[in-house]
């Protein structure tokens, strides 16, 4: 970030990529997390989070969502209650972050947001081992970037990070060593990996950057 007086605001930096987010920064940073009684999924809760935010730390210069649960499973295999978890976990929680943050942001003229989907929900092709996951993905990937039009104007950039096959304790490990041999860089990605992108885009080398996906897959192959 910028310096030493900058907040960064993690929501769902509870465990993995999160986390490792959240501890590059242990004295800027914010987190919020179901477990420290913030839901990004209730609109209501978000506001009440950020007020009292606002009041003891001014707005915040980066916001990072990192929130997305997943299901590995057919199309015609999921079922109701599965699809909107998918969709209330990855997507909606962060249409409800952005709008409770976000203007704050545009109001101070300055900002970075950084939203996390997936390797290869940008790209013209099937995901046929989460479709549901992949869709509520490259929905936010969408999102994003009519945002970053939005509030460019203002000083604020939006970016992507798309992760591929990332190795941490709360990782998706069986479905992470069956697709490994797709992964031409022959490992999987660290969260090391996905934390020197956000440090980029939260650096001043980024302040020309908005409305992109970044993605970081050793180069997997779908």
């Amino acid at each position: 970030m910028n310096g030493t007086t900058d907040r960064l605001l993690v929501v769902g930096g509870g465990q993995g990529i999160g986390q490792a987010i959240a501890d590059a920064w242990p004295q800027q940073t914010t987190v919020w997390t179901r477990s420290r009684g913030i839901d990004a999924t209730d609109p209501r809760q978000l506001g009440e989070a950020f007020a009292n935010h606002r009041r003891a730390h001014g707005v915040p210069f980066a916001l990072v969502h990192t929130i997305g649960d997943f299901v590995e499973q057919p199309l015609l295999r999921t079922d109701l209650a599965t699809w909107r978890h998918l969709f209330a976990s990855n997507l909606d929680s962060a249409f409800h972050t952005l709008q409770a943050i976000v203007p704050a942001m545009v109001e101070s003229r300055r900002g970075r947001v950084v939203l996390f989907a997936a390797a290869g929900v940008d790209k013209d092709r099937a995901m046929l081992r989460a479709p549901a996951y992949f869709a509520a993905k490259a929905a936010l990937v969408q999102l994003a970037r009519s945002l970053a039009v939005e509030v460019a104007p203002a000083g604020v950039t939006v970016n992507v990070i798309a992760p591929g096959l990332i190795h941490h304790p709360h990782s998706h490990q069986q479905s992470q060593q069956r697709l490994l041999a797709r992964v031409p860089s022959g490992r999987l990605g660290t969260v090391e990996d996905v934390l020197g992108m956000v440090r980029y885009l939260l650096s001043d080398a980024a302040a020309y950057v908005t409305g992109q996906v970044l993605t970081v897959d050793g180069g997997l192959q779908a």
